[in-house]
């Protein structure tokens, strides 16, 4: 392999540069922001759409929150590929225009089963952007400040997270269910077209050239119109699953099973026990994430994939705790502080881990594999909270999500022993 990092092209194809906010950087952040906001913007309509409109039971709430997950797991793999051979810009632009179609066509779903099929469609389309965000994030990022990219990048996540159910609360109680799922496409539709906004490929890093063999200074496309001499070689890409990104995967699974929890139950929880609305306990879980990634973004580099992880599934497993413990107000938002503090440091921890010393040629399939965790969670743990809820009540929810977290721990135990070098290490 010839030496890329000399040459007068290759120096300006390739800035050494310990930019973390960059042009691109600050376009993803701000599509990710409507995006976030037209996705969450259904968290606290289809609990409420289920049983107050289409007359179903505590189990049927699950299996509406969860059945998305059967296509996007089914689909995740192929859009990792694709991000991968298409570009990054590719699969953001078209997921978010996809999305946006299956977020309106709620409106239509008059019955349980064509709920089902609307959510089914959803699945297949929704990963695509987040694939493609988390990839490009850390295709940007230098490679020891990954985590710390990712912590900023969730300004978008979060901001869309505090605000997105607000809106659908809102829309709601003015117009109506339909018009509260047409304003969330409508958001979508926004991220699509500030996603257009992306250049046709980024520069490939100047400490990430040597892991590739194309030698034009430049990483993966993220968007159409790039030559082939930027697209990894057929054996590089061709399996659907990057096998490093397992284990990280399945630690997240554990963890994220929270999420499935406020989202599923909690709009339930706070109506069963008289606590107000679900919006605000969005809105503050959402800001208190924020606040914790934006100040303490280096921290996840700093401690390293196994300190990080642990304090993040111990803040977790006693914030669900707390909030089913307590049904009360101060219960209800200390439960969900705790929990955004502790889960605040566990998707970047662990999805910097599975992209650690990955080429970008493959980085899209290790990110589509890990976050196949997402929908696994909607999917296998979005029933079995309901099957808790139906017996326990909605605040038996909680401790089944924390029981979930809980087996976090012996996942990154037996992680860690048997791969250690894939733990990214803390830094001095």
């Amino acid at each position: 392999m010839h030496n890329k990092t000399s040459g007068a092209n290759t120096d300006s194809a390739t800035p050494n540069t310990e930019r973390v906010v960059t042009r691109e950087f600050v376009i993803v952040t701000f599509s990710g922001i409507f995006a976030l906001i037209g996705f969450s913007s259904t968290l606290p309509l289809i609990p409420r759409y289920v049983e107050g409109e289409l007359g179903g039971t505590k189990l049927e709430v699950g299996i509406a929150v969860g059945i998305f997950a059967i296509s996007a797991v089914l689909a995740r793999p192929f859009i990792g590929r694709m991000g991968d051979q298409r570009g990054r810009r590719f699969i953001i632009v078209a997921g978010c225009a996809t999305t946006a179609i299956s977020v309106a066509a709620h409106a239509m779903a008059a019955s349980l089963p064509m709920l089902y099929v609307v959510r089914l469609v959803m699945g297949m389309t929704q990963g695509a952007f987040f694939v493609g965000t988390a990839t490009l994030v850390n295709d940007l990022a230098p490679a020891h400040r990954r985590a710390q990219a990712t912590s900023y990048f969730s300004v978008a996540i979060y901001s869309g997270m505090a605000f997105g159910p607000l809106l659908g609360e809102t829309v709601q109680a003015r117009a109506g269910f339909g018009w509260a799922f047409v304003a969330g496409g409508g958001a979508l539709l926004v991220a699509a077209g500030v996603a257009m906004m992306l250049p046709a490929r980024v520069p490939r890093r100047i400490d990430e050239i040597d892991m590739a063999d194309t030698g034009d200074g430049f990483g993966d496309e993220i968007g159409d119109g790039a030559g082939p001499d930027v697209l990894a070689p057929p054996s590089r890409w061709s399996g659907l699953l990057h096998l490093g990104a397992i284990w990280p995967g399945a630690i997240l699974f554990c963890g994220i099973v929270a999420f499935t929890a406020l989202n599923s139950f909690m709009p339930l929880y706070v109506e069963e026990w008289d606590l107000g609305s679900a919006g605000p306990v969005f809105v503050v879980y959402g800001l208190a994430v924020l606040a914790v990634r934006l100040l303490g973004a280096k921290v996840p580099d700093r401690w390293g994939t196994k300190r990080a992880t642990a304090f993040a599934l111990a803040g977790q497993v006693v914030g669900l705790t707390v909030m089913g413990a307590y049904t009360t107000t101060i219960g209800l938002y200390g439960g969900a502080l705790i929990l955004a503090v502790g889960g605040s440091m566990l998707y970047p921890a662990l999805l910097t881990a599975a992209v650690y010393q990955v080429p970008s040629h493959q980085r899209a399939k290790a990110t589509s594999t890990f976050s196949m965790a997402f929908e696994l969670s909607a999917g296998i743990a979005g029933p079995a909270l309901g099957v808790a809820a139906s017996i326990g009540g909605n605040r038996a929810a909680f401790f089944a999500a924390a029981f979930f977290a809980a087996l976090g721990f012996p996942l990154l135990a037996l992680w860690a022993g048997s791969k250690p070098h894939k733990l990214i290490p803390a830094s001095a």
